[in-house]
């Protein structure tokens, strides 16, 4: 596009820990004037979220305008969900736009010298932290409309059935260590300047309400049947084309972002429920399959299992380590259902094996092995071959699915010899 400014941005290499006070909230435009930063006046926000299994893709309009009478320097800043990831920006100054593209640090140096060759005019910057997404720009004219775009990925939370999508309408109050001046400060309305931080946005006290009004709408492929919804947060009015859709949109009598917006949906059932999600486009084709667990895990059937601990009582391990290596196989054990079956194997110079063959899962049988568990020290070598000999060498009944648990603390010289060996005799056996 013709007079279109490109920032290719940097990815950070290393995410910032998002703290507990810096919950991500509504975009804000702040105008720069020497040592403060004022919020801009945001018109109208509009959200467009479309989840495609447990990917979800939101777009973001906002709509700023510049009430000043001279050219500014303003900073966008717009904090993100901690598990999000900014894919691309445009904001509309007039005739004047930008459009910022985040891709990994090799990438966009790439696409920055092709831009460059192509005669755009093209900025390589750095986001400095992941989870705050930060840019600037100078020379807003006097009276100018800026409209952002603003476009990210991010996972919704998905716990006992119930995946949950939350877009942060509201900035609370956060707390930053004394001397920090380089940090994002939250503001009560008409604040400003009270934080000591460099750059600040306000946050809204209860029964406040903002002076702009916000459209939103959810859009739902879970790929599974959905159960039911919740909205708790808002009032919203819903359609649905087929189980596995669902629409969401805010109601416009309670289109005041006052409030974070959450909604909640149930896709576990009575069964496990599979899906296919595919995708196209030009790289080529992509799928994404799908299990979802019952609500009732205790009904489940399952195959019967084989479980191997394979325990290193090595001189290394003597202590603390092999305590801990203790707790995993004591609590493992008492995990095993009626039909499983069980192996102890230690080593150190040599290995030895608590039976000659699997012992079933019996309450007398993990008595024995929680006794001779309790016995076991660490001293001597740590020959590490002898354990994978002792674990992978035996046959094991087809019917069950056979575990490895290797608990070791790893001291060891060989690991390229350990590993071939591992993937010489594993079969069809499954190692941790």
């Amino acid at each position: 596009m013709a007079g279109e400014e490109l920032w290719v941005i940097a990815r950070g290499s290393e995410p910032v820990a998002q703290r507990s006070n810096e919950s991500p909230g509504s975009g804000a435009l702040l105008a720069r004037f020497e040592e403060k930063e004022v919020p801009m006046p945001l018109k109208h926000t509009s959200v467009h979220a479309s989840i495609s299994g447990y990917i979800s893709a939101v777009e973001v309009t906002q709509q700023f305008h510049n009430p000043y009478s001279s050219k500014i320097e303003a900073v966008y800043v717009f904090p993100l969900p901690h598990n999000a990831a900014v894919n691309e920006f445009i904001m509309s100054l007039g005739q004047r736009r930008i459009r910022g593209i985040i891709r990994e640090r090799k990438e966009a140096e790439a696409i920055y010298q092709e831009a460059r060759r192509q005669g755009y005019v093209a900025s390589l910057l750095t986001e400095e932290r992941p989870n705050i997404f930060t840019q600037s720009v100078a020379n807003i004219e006097p009276g100018n409309e800026i409209e952002v775009n603003i476009k990210y990925f991010h996972t919704p939370t998905y716990v006992e059935g119930w995946y949950e999508f939350v877009f942060p309408m509201v900035v609370g109050p956060r707390f930053n260590p004394p001397g920090m001046t380089e940090g994002i400060g939250a503001v009560a309305r008409g604040k400003n300047g009270t934080s000591g931080q460099s750059t600040e946005v306000q946050y809204l006290k209860p029964g406040e309400s903002t002076g702009h009004d916000i459209s939103l709408q959810v859009d739902v492929d879970a790929g599974v049947p959905i159960e039911e919804f919740e909205c708790k947060t808002h009032e919203v009015t819903h359609t649905s084309s087929a189980p596995e859709r669902l629409t969401v949109s805010l109601s416009p009598a309670d289109g005041l972002p006052n409030k974070d917006f959450v909604l909640r949906y149930h896709v576990a059932g009575d069964h496990i429920k599979s899906s296919l999600l595919t995708h196209r486009d030009e790289r080529g084709g992509f799928f994404t399959l799908m299990l979802n667990p019952p609500s009732e895990l205790a009904a489940l059937r399952r195959q019967p299992l084989e479980i191997v601990f394979v325990l290193d009582c090595s001189g290394s391990m003597d202590g603390r380590p092999i305590e801990q290596a203790k707790a995993a196989v004591h609590r493992g054990l008492r995990l095993l259902q009626p039909g499983d079956s069980f192996q102890l194997i230690t080593f150190s110079m040599t290995a030895s094996r608590f039976g000659r063959a699997p012992l079933e899962a019996t309450p007398e049988n993990i008595h024995r092995a929680l006794q001779y568990l309790n016995s076991l020290r660490g001293e001597g070598g740590t020959m590490m071959f002898e354990g994978i000999k002792a674990a992978l060498d035996f046959p094991h009944d087809p019917h069950r699915l056979r575990f490895v648990c290797f608990l070791t603390d790893g001291y060891i010289g060989n690991e390229s010899e350990i590993l071939g060996e591992i993937h010489q005799r594993l079969g069809d056996s499954r190692i941790f």
